[in-house]
């Protein structure tokens, strides 16, 4: 079997047994299979050959026999199975990591360096390091978060059964999914996320891993979940739905998908229909000033190759925030959906003496902190505000840091607001962002974001200190905006005649 699946089918058992004869190449080594019994949680009931025998000793990870010697063995495995829990709690999260494979390939790299001395130029870019860590890689989930905030209508008998995904950036497939079957009883749905590692855990009703949509099996199991299953198909990020078998965009699925009788419908969140080249002619702060080297490039050949699809195959056409209607449009706003009831909350806003201000950018580059960082913490180290930078923060744990704070900074690179400042206004908390005309307009002059730039944010946040009243009153405006426009009512009335 694979490599990294040893482990995890070894967890079934109860016990890893080395019974090895007292020969030297066995006295000398400390083997994998040690290594692999306790990556599963597994005790040792070994033989009594040199290096095992002192580490499960030193350790107490498990019960030592004398190798020519059946009956002490008899022994050791008795006292390693009535004491399993004891040696099993022994296994600590040092002695796992020291025996991960980063650990002693780093080691390794270092020994290898010394002998040398020579230094590696670094990791290779067309080899992928990362594995999915189970047997499968696709993944139903039969259960949604406890807290039970994102629920929906699963597949069922209903007139209309709808697929969203694969992208559901920031939980949106799933958020979606809520709204709709909530509004209309005649739709039932299935939520997919092509999933990285690194990815956070939003909900959905299966998990793809992403680093296998090349695979012909995961290809086949895509293609039997759709065809046969689906009425409808809200396809995000114009990502395609069968793996890498016609290709890395939905166009090569779509004429199977018409065969089968399936409406298809495209849904863009940001990057993947944004051109760069267009929006820093825009935008002075444009976040693909800032983006790493080759970056900008590489998504405007992206977003024009959408751009052309979009025109092509003339499906409905949806985006997630107002300003992609620039990129695209004759696409219809379907507004980003938030839970706002579990965003709410009554924390007063403003009444510090230092007023706790959060950013919490997914990278850097694409909110502009790096531009507003200086006046941050020039503020802060005046004692004017208390400033939190929340990085790589699990999705499960923000609301907690939003609904704490007095104020929310967005981004100040791409003229919109995403999740995060729709999340923060449903908590009523005032947001600071870089907001464009065109946008303003959209929401009808509504959109109660304090508008700032990197330049004048000093300036603003100064203001909204000072005037501590009025900002608290922009916290409340902000929670009624979240409300009208991203419950979610107006999302799925937008999408209702996609749904006939």
């Amino acid at each position: 079997m694979p490599q990294h699946e040893v482990a995890d089918y070894l967890s079934s058992a109860d016990l890893g047994l080395t019974p090895f004869r007292r020969v030297p190449n066995c006295e000398v080594s400390l083997p994998t299979k040690v290594a692999e019994y306790l990556q599963a949680g597994l005790p040792l009931v070994t033989s009594d050959v040199k290096v095992i025998k002192a580490y499960v000793e030193e350790h107490g990870v498990g019960e030592v026999w004398t190798w020519d010697d059946p009956a002490t063995f008899a022994e050791a495995a008795a006292r390693a199975m009535q004491h399993r829990d004891k040696l099993a709690d022994a296994i600590t999260e040092d002695i796992l990591t020291d025996l991960s494979w980063e650990a002693q390939s780093d080691k390794l790299l270092q020994l290898y360096r010394r002998l040398s001395k020579k230094t590696p130029p670094g990791p290779r870019h067309d080899v992928s390091w990362t594995v999915q860590e189970t047997p499968d890689a696709v993944r139903t989930e039969r259960t949604h978060p406890s807290d039970g905030t994102l629920t929906w209508r699963k597949l069922d008998d209903t007139r209309i059964r709808l697929g969203l995904g694969p992208a559901n950036y920031a939980g949106q497939g799933a958020a979606f999914a809520q709204v709709i079957t909530r509004a209309n009883p005649d739709v039932s749905a299935e939520v997919v996320m092509n999933k990285r590692p690194e990815s956070f855990d939003y909900p959905a009703d299966v998990y793809v891993d992403a680093d296998r949509l090349r695979d012909l099996d995961v290809q086949v199991q895509q293609m039997e979940r759709v065809i046969g299953r689906l009425t409808h198909l809200l396809v995000d990020a114009f990502m395609p739905v069968f793996g890498h078998l016609n290709g890395q965009s939905i166009a090569g699925d779509v004429d199977a998908l018409k065969q089968a009788g399936i409406k298809v419908a495209l849904l863009a969140h940001g990057s993947e229909i944004r051109h760069p080249g267009q929006h820093m002619a825009r935008h002075p702060f444009s976040l693909f000033h800032d983006a790493p080297d080759g970056i900008a490039k590489k998504l405007q050949v992206k977003a024009e190759r959408n751009k052309r699809i979009a025109s092509e195959l003339g499906l409905p056409l949806y985006v997630t925030t107002p300003d992609l209607l620039e990129d695209l449009p004759t696409a219809k706003w379907t507004p980003l959906v938030v839970d706002v009831d579990a965003w709410a909350t009554d924390r007063p806003v403003m009444e510090r003496e230092r007023p706790l201000v959060l950013h919490a950018p997914s990278k850097r580059w694409t909110k502009g902190t790096d531009r507003i960082m200086p006046v941050l913490t020039e503020l802060h180290d005046a004692g004017l505000i208390e400033f939190r930078l929340a990085e790589g923060v699990p999705w499960a744990e923000m609301r907690e840091l939003v609904q704490s704070c007095d104020l929310v900074l967005d981004q100040f690179t791409t003229g919109s607001y995403g999740t995060f400042a729709v999340e923060a206004m449903a908590a009523g908390k005032p947001v600071v962002a870089y907001i464009s005309d065109g946008v303003k307009a959209a929401t009808n002059g509504a959109l109660p974001i304090v508008n700032a730039t990197p330049d004048t944010l000093r300036e603003v946040l100064e203001q909204l200190v000072d005037d501590r009243e009025g900002t608290a009153r922009t916290g409340a405006r902000s929670a009624g905006f979240a409300r009208t426009y991203h419950d979610g009512t107006w999302t799925a009335q937008v999408l209702s005649e996609f749904l006939k």
